[in-house]
């Protein structure tokens, strides 16, 4: 059966989503950046300051290499996955992807109350600025690789959550996966 994956700004949720999906649908969770700091015995953060943006790409690319081969998954991707379009390739081979998209104001309160460390918006006075300039480069590539758009806001996770479900589960008894 198809991967779910989610990808999106930094901030959007993907994780905590991808939480509740693999919950109700009973399928395994992966966090591509979790993995990365697992294997790495080291947090992102740290990943960036001791080797830098590039070599965390290097070791994004490596990671979903390996996950993008297996099935009946929920993947929650970093911010920059869709960085390296080979990324998006592979993870749509055996996947749906899901873009997660909202405003800035909700990613920056998400990333206001979170407690995970994002590096590419840390060492900023201005975190609205600095996010709105990240999602507007990044913007296009969003779009362009996601299979279906999910709009966030004012909606709960169990919400966003139910909607992939419902998604998902229509591709399936159509035959489409």
């Amino acid at each position: 059966m198809k991967n779910i994956v989610l990808i999106g700004m930094s901030g959007i949720g993907k994780t905590t989503i991808g939480e509740y999906i693999s919950y109700k649908l009973k399928k395994d969770f992966t966090d591509t950046d979790n993995l990365i700091s697992n294997n790495m015995k080291l947090s992102i953060e740290d990943i960036f300051l001791k080797f830098g943006e590039k070599h965390f790409r290097n070791l994004e690319r490596e990671v979903v290499k390996k996950i993008s081969s297996k099935e009946d998954l929920v993947i929650s991707t970093g911010g920059g996955i869709i960085l390296n379009h080979k990324n998006i390739t592979d993870l749509k081979k055996k996947g749906i992807v899901f873009l997660l998209d909202g405003s800035i104001d909700i990613i920056v309160s998400n990333i206001k109350k979170s407690s995970v460390s994002r590096p590419l918006l840390k060492s900023t006075s201005n975190l609205y600025e600095k996010t709105t300039s990240l999602y507007n480069n990044r913007k296009n590539l969003y779009f362009s690789s996601a299979d279906y758009i999910i709009l966030v806001d004012d909606k709960s996770v169990e919400e966003i959550g139910d909607e992939i479900i419902k998604i998902f589960n229509k591709l399936m008894s159509c035959g489409k996966l």
